[in-house]
């Protein structure tokens, strides 16, 4: 975000508003400081490449995608444009500073520049990446010299006082014309959601990079607007434009700081074209990958795996949009298609806030909700209508020509959902199994069960049967009277609106029944009926850190929002140690309570409540009948599926009838296995045929 803008509209702006520009540049940066705080919480919940587009194409469906995804590609195509005319400004200046006088061709020098960035591109861009974190630290550095420098002059601290004064000569009605036009100057924070799924802790990390790039941006440009005009009066910065800023530095520190802000105006003009060339071609990318555009257009060079196609998609309307030739409409253009974005990235807070998709678990929420986005999208869209009439025919345009473009080519496209990475969408719907012995002799857990947004209940009764009877016999001699008491708890069930399943069962194995039912309908948790009036508590022990799984981690999460109860998480440590096992074992329990906190924090679960502690005992049997309460809900965490039935074994006849509270056990995904059996190694063959050879010799 630290680029060609703030070399470039400090003169343009100031000679529109004067010091009141100060003013434009704040009303763009609390609309930007808003948006910040929207994407924060939609790339928590969607650390997903793509963006803004990404965020309102998986909000309000592919129609508006087409749009967004356009504008995003065609918005970063005219900041492209007007960065590298900046860029010929830039140079030309430069070259008549050493003596040269080239005339004025500007928009060929951007012509030539377009074409080199982009074939710098195609042949890699992972240099180009480098290059441009470089130069945004080297340029940070030099501006933020320049304008201290400039503050301490003009408060009088180093020479004469010269504040900047009259404040609005122009009066305020230019105000929110020039936010307008320089909003341009905000566009870059969105993309630093992209790396969402890349950054550690997200959920913390994410929302204070974002919010910080834009309150860093927002103090440079107010810096720089204080300096250069207390510096230039504004008639001369409105002569001056968009390299007003190169007489300022040489009004401050002569010569010498002229040329070091053409040399730095001309890295900051050449990196933000390449920056945004970069996030352009991302944009026709993930367009292609959802099937908006062409298969081709994404295609990968074979020679420089880059993504060639969607490169040249970019350069080449640069080099037309070049051909305008006037930067205030190349600048309003890209701020329009932009404003449309980021007012859309509010709506999709509003909506999703609303409609709460399984997909949808945030771990950082728009504070002030729902206020402030709508605020965002309000002001968002409310700036556009400030610009002048060429910026919002060309911006119009692009929108209409998506809008035709979708609905001749790419109407009836289907999204694929987003895939978090820190929760199970399916568990914020799961398929719970209530296996329940005939006639029911404890009531149903209600409590438990409304905790859940939605949910299906598979009610399984079951006659748990002696080895000497068979199930066809005791069918025949039960004569309906257990479907009938089976039904009975279906209609209770049913009554508080919930979806149910049945199955009925006379067997003598009831655990092998129960593992056969979670196979057969992919059950995701199983329910241990007790009986409870009211839930103040949620103990899970821990005791293996394959416990510590996503579906772990959106159980408690969808437990805890619901009921806002403390989660209680028991480390279990075992009483008989050597002094070094302890050590070890005081290790993975240390390791075990950093994740399981890392999960759930992540899942969106408030740290306030989730309470920790250690239990010394033989087995989770102990543990949990120590520790558990008659008003707690216990949540058992399967940590290895192929021994399930041992499992659930132990749960019926160790734990369950040890506890006096319901038990939720959350079962892992089960993968069916291979029919085939494994071949045998050439060492086991050898090792058999030696001792055959050796029986023979006995």
């Amino acid at each position: 975000m630290v680029g060609a803008g703030i070399f470039v509209f400090p003169g343009i702006a100031s000679g529109q508003a004067g010091p009141a520009a100060m003013l434009s540049f704040l009303l763009a940066g609390s609309i930007a400081f808003i948006v910040a705080l929207s994407t924060a919480e939609l790339a928590t919940a969607m650390p997903e490449s793509g963006g803004g587009y990404y965020f309102v194409s998986r909000t309000f469906g592919p129609f508006w995608g087409m749009l967004i995804g356009v504008g995003q590609w065609l918005g970063l195509v005219f900041a492209s444009a007007f960065y590298l005319y900046g860029f010929g400004s830039y140079l030309l200046d430069l070259l008549k500073e050493i003596g040269y006088q080239p005339g004025d061709p500007i928009i060929l020098i951007g012509l030539a520049t377009a074409l080199l960035l982009t074939f710098i591109n195609v042949l890699g861009t992972k240099s180009a990446g480098r290059l441009q974190n470089n130069v945004v630290l080297v340029l940070t550095g030099i501006l933020t010299l320049l304008f201290m420098y400039g503050v301490l002059q003009a408060l009088g601290i180093i020479g004469e006082s010269s504040l900047p004064a009259p404040f609005a000569p122009m009066g305020y009605s230019p105000v929110f014309g020039v936010s307008a036009l320089i909003f341009t100057s905000y566009l870059g924070f969105v993309q630093i959601a992209t790396v969402g799924g890349e950054i550690i802790n997200p959920q913390r990390n994410l929302p204070r990079a974002l919010v910080a790039s834009v309150l860093i941006v927002l103090s440079l440009y107010l810096l720089a607007l204080f300096v250069t005009n207390s510096v230039l009066p504004v008639d001369q910065l409105k002569d001056l434009g968009e390299t007003a800023i190169v007489e300022v530095a040489r009004s401050l520190i002569g010569d010498i700081g002229a040329l070091i802000v053409l040399f730095a105006g001309l890295l900051a003009t050449f990196s933000s074209a390449n920056a945004s060339i970069l996030s352009s071609s991302r944009t026709i990318f993930a367009l292609s990958k959802d099937g908006l555009v062409p298969a081709w257009v994404s295609s990968i060079h074979e020679r420089f795996g880059t993504p060639h196609r969607a490169l040249v998609l970019v350069g080449l309307p640069i080099v037309g949009i070049l051909f305008i030739g006037k930067l205030e409409v190349l600048a309003e253009t890209a701020s329009l298609l932009h404003l449309v974005i980021y007012g859309l990235i509010c709506a999709c807070v509003l909506k999703l806030r609303k409609k709460r998709p399984v997909w949808y678990v945030p771990g950082f929420k728009t504070p002030g909700y729902p206020v402030i986005p709508a605020i965002g999208m309000l002001a968002g869209f409310g700036l556009i209508v400030f610009m002048k009439p060429l910026s919002l025919m060309l911006g119009g345009s692009v929108l209409l020509v998506s809008a035709l473009y979708y609905l001749a080519f790419a109407k009836g496209k289907t999204l694929t959902n987003p895939s978090p990475p820190h929760i199970e969408p399916q568990l914020r719907q799961p398929r719970i199994l209530l296996p329940i012995a005939l006639p029911l002799e404890k009531p149903i857990p209600l409590a438990i069960l409304r905790n859940f947004t939605d949910l299906e209940v598979l009610l399984l009764g079951y006659k748990e049967l002696k080895e000497q009877i068979s199930p066809e016999q005791f069918e025949e001699e039960d004569d309906g009277e257990s479907q009938k008491e089976l039904d009975k708890v279906k209609k209770e069930l049913e009554d508080e609106s919930f979806d149910v399943i049945t199955e009925l069962v006379f067997t003598p194995d009831v655990s092998q029944a129960i593992d056969n039912v979670i196979l057969e309908y992919d059950c995701q948790a199983l329910l241990v009926v007790k009986p409870i009036d009211e839930l103040n508590r949620l103990l899970i022990p821990v005791y293996d850190i394959n416990q510590l799984s996503k579906r772990y981690a959106t159980v408690i999460y969808e437990l805890t929002k619901a009921s806002n109860l403390p989660a209680s998480l028991m480390f279990i440590e075992s009483p008989e140690n050597s002094e070094d096992s302890e050590n070890e074992e005081a290790k993975d329990i240390s390791n075990m309570k950093s994740e399981a906190l890392n999960r759930l924090k992540q899942a969106g679960v408030r740290r306030k409540q989730i309470e920790t502690g250690s239990v010394k005992v033989s087995n989770i049997s102990e543990a949990v009948e120590e520790k558990s309460g008659s008003d707690d809900l216990v949540i058992l965490v399967e940590a290895n599926t192929k021994e399930r039935e041992n499992f659930i074994n132990r749960i019926r006849e160790e734990i369950s009838d040890k506890i006096e509270c319901p038990l939720l056990v959350v079962l892992e995904e089960r993968v069916q296995k291979e029919d085939t059996e494994p071949e045998d190694s050439p060492a086991e063959e050898v090792e058999e045929e030696e001792d055959d050879d050796q029986q023979n010799k006995n």
